[in-house]
């Protein structure tokens, strides 16, 4: 606060009255963002204190998504009514678990348990704590109970409206399509930016650099603007008049999309852009830019941290700054001979040169804004996207046809509904074309680059912090090896994107329990990596996901291997997986013992990974005096007894235990008595609720174990 006050002083000192009032609002910005820091303050520190508990609370809803997600449903304001908590009052919370009935302004009495998320426990997985924070909120509420209290407020009445249009372009963009079909998930998602489902098409998207054409941002905003402007110079409408309708138009766009900050952000600086012709001022495109900033910072201060501002802003500044230059270096091909009258041009001369132009223009566009995205796209998503220019010059003219052809089919369904179902379908083939481009160019090669290891982790092996007592682990041995890959949302979640951040692609699955927290996700990385082998527990079980697995093995050619006790499976690299005890049906009483054990041989170093097995797969295996002998352990937790009899610790005699922990429920959690009772023996234990995944190098002389959530703790092995 102090360096923009001296600013704003020495300005005034100087008379330089516009730097004078931008150090000012500067002031003022820093003001209203402390003040809203310390509410987000408060209220964090009071449902950290409180943990999980059940709280009842007023307030009204003032965000909404289409539909329940990985993120939350809506942002909820807490009023300052005194049956709030005082530390509550007037703080933004995030809500799950709302009905689809709620509307933005509905002013809500909620029931239900606060939450705060933990940081990141695996590499490359979502920081949901970040994410919280970025937003400005104190933390999250799941809601049981909700009951409508008061009549929605009137300052929400636009934002109630447009989330009405919203909806009904949801449905009318897509009528006569099927709710799930290809064409109607990316209709959505390019007209809308819902991305709500449809996970699957985004990849080729991401890895060609073209996720913005799901963002209803600058990009969707300017297009639906040359709509406008192209409408009204069609119906030579007088170009004062024209710019206002454009304005109009564009505002309505952002209107019926949800008023979300995105289009805000583009509305307003498309608003200052053409007012400036409108009032028959030279506009400054740069002026523009840095006008829109504070007026969207004042509504939203926590924008500045988010990826999408900064995309916004930094990749509009760069368009700015070089593309006049480099489309001055594109003169031969958009100028013809500079003695010819532009009047003497031929119709083919003219349309020729139009058609240089625009593409001339598109490349220009791409580049700069290619050159302003690629850093920061880079540090917040781990990709370098070289063909993201080529890509965009393809897919921004298809984006604007499917922009045009929804409207156009929004208008033909008021007049003539049936008319609007060809309409739509013509629209999906336009969608499904585009995400085949995307598709073909991301299979050119050096078309992406991933920057892999940003996780820390490239090699090795990694145990990976799941909850629900759900399990994976990676090896990197040879080709790669995964071993389980917890449920299907969580290999989506955590596994898969750790383990693309790290440039891996196993070719060996390995499962220890034939249940959905293990099995699931292998159902959904073979076919992914086309995994040559698979090692089984048992040779049946009736969980659908282990059939699911076994029919993607049949299908692809995958080779099965149903693991034989005393049998050692090669991985490559040396390392070798020795199978223990298998999952056979006639032995253990509960379903968690249904497990196999087994120990990897790695480079003279020995890890013993026991899955789920409890007390009973224990007993057994002392009882058939096997060499259980390991330097470490990997151990899960049994849900109906537990885990780590101390005879079988005594048995194992490892330098360090890796015990999988989860918070909830409390069968998940390690005893503490037991800790007592290993760390006391001299075992080294590493608790997952502490250290989060669980990252090992192997080295002749040394094993390396480090900890993810708390990147200090690291510990080595000597031989």
């Amino acid at each position: 606060m102090a360096l923009p006050l001296s600013g704003m002083l020495v300005c005034g000192l100087w008379h330089r009255w516009m730097l004078m009032a931008g150090f000012g609002g500067w002031i003022l910005l820093g003001a209203v963002h402390h003040g809203r820091q310390a509410l987000q303050a408060d209220g964090e520190s009071w449902i950290r204190a409180n943990g999980r508990s059940r709280v009842e609370v007023e307030g009204s809803v003032i965000r909404l998504r289409d539909r329940e997600g990985f993120l939350p449903r809506a942002l909820f304001r807490i009023n300052a009514s005194e049956a709030n908590p005082p530390a509550l009052r007037r703080v933004v919370i995030a809500v799950r678990d709302l009905p689809d009935e709620v509307k933005p302004g509905d002013v809500l009495r909620l029931r239900g348990w606060t939450a705060f998320p933990a940081a990141a426990r695996n590499p490359a997985e979502f920081d949901r704590l970040h994410w919280i924070r970025s937003q400005g909120l104190a933390g999250e509420l799941r809601v049981d109970q909700h009951e409508v209290v008061a009549a929605p407020r009137p300052g929400m009445a636009l934002h109630r409206l447009a989330w009405y249009l919203r909806g009904e372009l949801r449905t009318r963009i897509v009528a006569g399509l099927g709710d799930d079909a290809a064409g109607a998930v990316l209709i959505r998602g390019l007209v809308l930016g819902d991305r709500s489902d449809g996970a699957e098409y985004y990849g080729a998207f991401r890895k060609s650099g073209t996720m913005h054409v799901f963002a209803v941002s600058g990009l969707h905003v300017g297009l639906v603007g040359a709509l406008a402007w192209l409408l009204m110079r069609v119906c030579r409408v007088p170009r004062s008049w024209g710019l206002w309708a454009v304005l109009l138009v564009v505002w309505m766009y952002a209107f019926v999309t949800g008023l979300r900050p995105p289009a805000l952000r583009a509305s307003f600086m498309a608003s200052v852009f053409l007012l400036g012709f409108a009032l028959r001022r030279q506009p400054s495109l740069g002026n523009s830019l840095l006008a829109s900033l504070p007026v969207v910072l004042l509504l939203d201060s926590y924008q500045l941290a988010q990826a999408g501002f900064q995309l916004s802003y930094t990749v509009v500044g760069m368009i700015i700054l070089v593309s006049p230059g480099f489309y001055r270096r594109l003169r031969l091909v958009t100028e013809l001979d500079p003695f010819l009258p532009p009047v003497l041009y031929t119709r083919w001369q003219r349309w020729g040169l139009g058609a240089r132009r625009y593409v001339a223009g598109l490349l220009v566009v791409s580049v700069a804004a290619w050159l302003g995205s690629m850093p920061l796209i880079g540090y917040h998503f781990g990709i370098v996207t070289p063909v993201a220019v080529f890509a965009s010059m393809l897919l921004v003219p298809i984006v604007f046809m499917i922009l045009s052809v929804a409207l156009l089919g929004v208008v033909i369904g008021l007049l003539a509904e049936p008319l609007q179902v060809g309409v739509n379908q013509l629209n999906a083939l336009l969608a499904e074309g585009a995400y085949r481009i995307a598709e073909l160019v991301v299979e050119v090669p050096g078309s992406h680059i991933e920057l892999h290891g940003r996780g820390g982790w490239s090699e090795g092996m990694i145990v990976f912090d799941l909850w629900d007592g759900d399990a994976a682990i990676y090896v990197g041995a040879g080709e790669g090896a995964l071993i389980d890959g917890g449920a299907q949302d969580q290999f989506r979640r955590v596994v898969l994107p750790a383990l693309r951040d790290a440039g891996a692609a196993p070719k060996s699955l390995v499962l220890t329990h034939p249940e959905t927290g293990h099995a699931g996700g292998l159902a959904l990385a073979l076919p992914r990596y086309r995994a040559r082998q698979l090692l089984l527990p048992a040779e049946d079980a009736g969980s659908p996901a282990f059939r699911e697995l076994l029919e993607q093995a049949r299908r692809l050619g995958s080779t099965i291997h149903p693991g034989q006790e005393g049998m050692r499976y090669p991985l490559g690299d040396g390392a070798e997986l020795e199978v223990l005890r298998v999952a056979d049906r006639e032995r253990g009483s509960r379903a968690d013992d249904r497990c196999m054990v087994m120990r990897l041989h790695w480079r003279g170093w020995r890890v013993l990974i026991t899955g789920d097995a409890g007390f009973d797969t224990e007993k057994e295996l002392l009882e058939r005096g096997l060499d259980l002998s390991s330097d470490l352990w990997i151990m899960g937790r049994h849900r109906a007894d537990y885990s780590g009899i101390l005879e079988f610790v005594q048995a194992v005699a490892p330098s360090v235990i890796i015990a999988e922990e989860d918070r909830y429920p409390l069968s998940e959690r390690v005893p503490e008595w037991w800790v007592e009772a290993v760390t006391g023996a001299g075992v080294e234990l590493w608790r997952q609720g502490e250290t989060g995944a669980v990252m090992i190098a192997f080295r002749e002389s040394e094993l390396e174990l480090r900890s993810f959530r708390n990147p200090r703790k690291r510990l080595v092995l000597a031989r």
